[in-house]
């Protein structure tokens, strides 16, 4: 299995938002953990799948982002491999 990736989603600054991103996630790997930045509208996500694609993601999270009012995204040069 790959090592965990960690990145940014943008727009999801909330408790609500990060249980959608859980959610979004969870069909195609493991949410180690979810930091909200209220500040900053964004939750930093600590990701593993046997598969760990962005583009997979992005897809996933422009899903589940209709209806919410957000555009949930992978924020751009935030995804690397955790430590």
């Amino acid at each position: 299995m790959p090592p965990p990736v960690v990145f940014e989603v943008e727009q999801a600054g909330c408790e609500s938002c990060a249980a959608r991103v859980r959610d979004a996630l969870s069909p195609l790997g493991t949410v180690a953990g979810i930091e909200i930045d209220e500040a900053a509208d964004a939750a930093t996500v600590r990701f593993t799948a046997s598969v760990v694609d962005e583009d997979a993601v992005n897809r996933a999270l422009l899903e589940v982002s209709h209806g919410s009012g957000h555009a949930y995204r992978v924020k751009p040069g935030s995804w690397q491999p955790a430590v």
